[in-house]
């Protein structure tokens, strides 16, 4: 099966083997991206962000969270779009590997994952999934700088204007993804259990 996937995905399999990292990881959705999604996505939800990554033995794969749901394609499956409610997560981690970051997530007695997701995509993405999901320490976190918020914000907001019913596509909506990347910026990838975990520690010293 490994060698199978090679074929098919063999190009973008060596780039990451050569580049050490998935060169696809932080760049805009594509065109059929957006088919694919718009029609799963409901009146009244907002995207907050994407990931997009590798998926072992179905190729290209693609997260995208909303305020609601967590929608994640496997392309190479076809056009099947898995929906889970961010209420259903029972629990999701982010780890820094060889070519970027995994992000796993277990809902409804299944377990997804992706790997090879851009650090500054995967840290907004995991932060904003910490507001309304259990997610579990980063292990090895990358910290972001200016150029790294900016371009998520761009990424995210050309993603939000594409997707969402165009009555909720406004400044509130940008606003609100740059408020998620400027947060993991400042605050690095620490959810809001964490933080008050660590406002608790300081103050015993």
């Amino acid at each position: 099966m490994a060698w199978l996937d090679f074929l098919k995905n063999g190009n973008e399999l060596s780039e990451l083997l050569i580049e050490g990292h998935n060169p696809y990881g932080a760049h805009l959705l594509k065109q059929a991206d957006v088919d694919q999604m718009r029609d799963h996505i409901q009146p009244g939800e907002r995207v907050l962000g994407y990931v997009l990554g590798r998926v072992v033995l179905a190729g290209r794969g693609l997260w995208l969270l909303t305020d609601q749901n967590l929608l994640i394609s496997e392309n190479d499956s076809g056009n099947l779009v898995h929906h889970f409610a961010l209420k259903d997560i029972t629990q999701a981690e982010c780890v820094k590997g060889k070519y970027g970051y995994t992000l796993r997530v277990t809902a409804a007695g299944q377990q997804r994952s992706v790997y090879g997701a851009s650090s500054h995509l995967a840290a907004v993405f995991y932060r904003a999934l910490g507001q309304k999901a259990p997610c579990s320490p980063v292990y090895k976190p990358t910290a972001l700088d200016a150029d790294d918020v900016a371009e998520v914000v761009h990424h995210f907001s050309d993603a939000a204007l594409r997707l969402q019913p165009v009555a909720w596509v406004n400044a509130d909506a940008r606003a609100l993804i740059a408020q998620l990347a400027q947060d993991a910026a400042d605050q690095g990838w620490l959810q809001a259990s964490e933080a008050g975990q660590v406002r608790v520690a300081e103050a015993a010293h």
